[in-house]
């Protein structure tokens, strides 16, 4: 691998570290309700660039804007270094470009949150709905970061014979193979999504025990994102045998199972913040694995 390559790649995988840090840091501000912290103000932060003698929600909010700006800056890096490493056509440039489009929703999507005062106590469907895009757009962001990597050692020639061999094989073993593993990662954004909006339920209606909050589940009174809570471990199951089948890979398996223990961890624990972070970050390097192993379907295949 040429030098010039060798480099982007080793950029992009910190690209990829430091989008990953930036979204296990979101879950702080979601669980000690720091959203507000900048107030309604957006890009500002309580309408100056730097607050003075910030409160700890400012604090927690403008660490999230910061680290947020450096994610955006090396995007951008990102997908120019790809226009000058690789020709025109290649798959890694097409993955940066993607990775930015991503970042730029991702951003707007947070700047809507602020800017509509979906924060704090707000209970609202819209916020929900919000939360729920905007761990799509998250999940889409970490695979398109993910697709530059794996393909950045790809030769134009390698392109075009792994695009040959997909059209060969797309009613074989490995059509088969990459469709469900596809399923799987559509399953994976479905509990992703709901994951959030469960935890959402979990900061603004905490209850004091296990049993208290499963009667909670239950009880066709309750709020809203309270009665969705008891579908996420549902999905959760069901995506995890569906991945583990599909990928029948060691590396996934192991991920799969151990996020399987830190939501029965969560679940028993009653969700405590270094728990849900865990919890997110295992998510994440379990989306990046099944991405990177479904991209080289074909090639395991052949």
């Amino acid at each position: 691998m040429p030098r010039a390559v060798r480099a982007f790649t080793r950029f992009a995988w910190i690209t990829l570290s430091v989008t990953v840090v930036v979204i296990v840091w979101g879950a702080v501000v979601r669980a000690t309700g720091s959203g507000a912290g900048c107030g309604s103000h957006w890009p500002l932060c309580n309408g100056v660039v730097v607050p003075l003698a910030p409160a700890t929600s400012t604090i927690i909010e403008f660490t999230h804007r910061l680290t947020s700006g450096v994610a955006m800056i090396l995007a951008v890096v990102l997908a120019l270094w790809a226009r000058r490493v690789f020709p025109a056509g290649h798959a890694a440039r097409a993955w940066a470009m993607w990775s930015l489009v991503f970042m730029l929703f991702e951003a707007a999507i947070g700047a809507g949150i602020v800017l509509l005062g979906l924060v704090e106590g707000n209970a609202s469907a819209l916020r929900a709905g919000y939360i729920a895009v905007h761990l799509t757009n998250t999940m889409l962001l970490m695979a398109a970061m993910t697709g530059t990597i794996r393909t950045t050692g790809l030769s134009a020639e390698a392109q075009r014979a792994k695009a040959e061999t997909t059209g060969t094989t797309a009613t074989g073993t490995a059509g088969t193979t990459g469709t469900a593993r596809l399923v799987a990662l559509a399953l994976m954004i479905v509990v992703a999504a709901a994951g959030a909006i469960v935890a959402l339920g979990d900061t603004l209606f905490p209850h004091a025990s296990l049993a208290e909050g499963i009667a909670a589940d239950l009880d066709p009174a309750s709020h809203f994102l309270i009665r969705l809570r008891i579908w996420h471990p549902v999905l959760a199951v069901a995506t995890s045998l569906v991945a583990v089948f599909s990928f029948r890979s060691m590396l996934v398996t192991t991920l799969v199972l151990a996020q399987v223990g830190l939501g029965v961890m969560n679940l028993l624990m009653l969700a405590p913040l270094p728990l849900q972070m865990a919890h997110l970050l295992g998510s994440s390097v379990l989306w990046i694995a099944m991405v990177w192993e479904w991209m080289g379907t074909d090639a395991e295949m052949t």
